[in-house]
């Protein structure tokens, strides 16, 4: 016999063999400590025959011996709750491996089947793509058409690029040609050279010049060291009229004389106007009697009167004389 007993703690239910009635015991699930009742006592215990007529061997679990006195956990789903029948077998459940229904229960859904995350297929893509594109297509031909342009405005657009082309291949033909690395750097030397000799060589040089022209000049000039010289001026007519063109020459009276040792001349300008000059770059004769001479531009002596041919500078008078031809 099998007494069928209700944990206090759990409300497990324990099937127990009836030869340990009044043996202390635990409960597999709680842990609780209980003594066996025995079979008359009237404390929610069942006793359970063996049935008359077995059921067949593949229905029949043999029920589990487990020793009640040792501390063996079981799993909650050994003892779950079932419904109170006349015709249930605890081992039936304790073999089944999952709780049975309680009474009045509603039943769980089945679990839906978890599909997947997949990628779709290259097929799947190209169906979708095609119909992307015909609905596209669709729209566009729903759409109202552009008119088509003119001939005027067709003209001018022709015009408009035959004239850019026109231009891109003049500007293609005045741009530089590309050198290469050896050119460039060639270029770039006769720029830096021809750069050179326009800001700094030809300068220097300028300079250079200018000071060895003066250096010259300076060594090579003649210093006036003769007597004292003193301003003399004249003019020279024929017929009332200046005379232009005419030498004037003034040469000492006494030659070789020391005091008298230079000869002073002068050419007239436009208004015959003269100014004698007895050294270079110096105006002026020595005084002293002189002898004039009167020649035109091709050397030829002009007559000049008798009192005119002899004069004398004097170093505090006017020494301004008239010549008439």
């Amino acid at each position: 016999m099998t007494i069928r007993f209700t944990c206090p703690g759990c409300e497990s239910v324990l099937k127990i063999k009836d030869e340990k009635a009044g043996t202390d015991a635990k409960c597999p699930k709680c842990k609780r400590p209980f003594v066996v009742p025995q079979p008359d006592e009237d404390d929610g215990i069942e006793i359970e025959s063996p049935p008359s007529d077995p059921a067949p061997a593949a229905a029949v679990v043999a029920p589990v011996d487990l020793p009640i006195d040792l501390p063996v956990d079981l799993p909650l789903d050994l003892t779950p709750e079932v419904a109170q029948t006349e015709n249930f077998d605890p081992a039936d459940v304790l073999s089944s491996g999952r709780p049975a229904a309680r009474p009045g229960a509603p039943l769980a859904p089945a679990p839906q089947a978890v599909t997947p995350d997949r990628r779709p297929s290259i097929a799947e893509l190209m169906k979708d793509f095609e119909s992307t594109k015909k609905k596209d297509k669709s729209r566009k031909s729903s759409e109202t058409p552009k008119a088509a342009p003119s001939a005027p405005e067709t003209t001018s657009s022709a015009a408009d690029v035959l004239a850019r082309t026109y231009q891109q291949k003049r500007d293609a033909a005045a741009a530089p040609p590309t050198l290469s690395k050896t050119d460039a750097r060639a270029a770039e030397q006769r720029a830096v050279a021809i750069d050179f000799i326009k800001n700094r060589l030809l300068p220097g040089l300028a300079i250079f010049f200018v000071l060895a022209y003066g250096w010259s000049w300076y060594i090579n000039r003649e210093i006036y060291d003769g007597p004292p010289l003193f301003e003399v001026s004249g003019v020279v007519t024929k017929s009332g009229q200046p005379l232009a063109g005419v030498r004037v020459e003034f040469g000492p009276e006494a030659a070789g004389s020391e005091e008298q040792v230079l000869q002073a001349s002068a050419i007239t300008d436009d208004q015959g106007r003269f100014r004698l000059s007895a050294f270079a770059g110096q105006y002026g004769a020595p005084a002293g009697n002189y002898v004039v001479g009167l020649s035109d531009a091709s050397g030829i002596p002009l007559k000049v009167a008798e009192e005119d041919l002899r004069k004398t500078v004097s170093a505090d008078g006017s020494n301004e004389f008239e010549f008439k031809l």
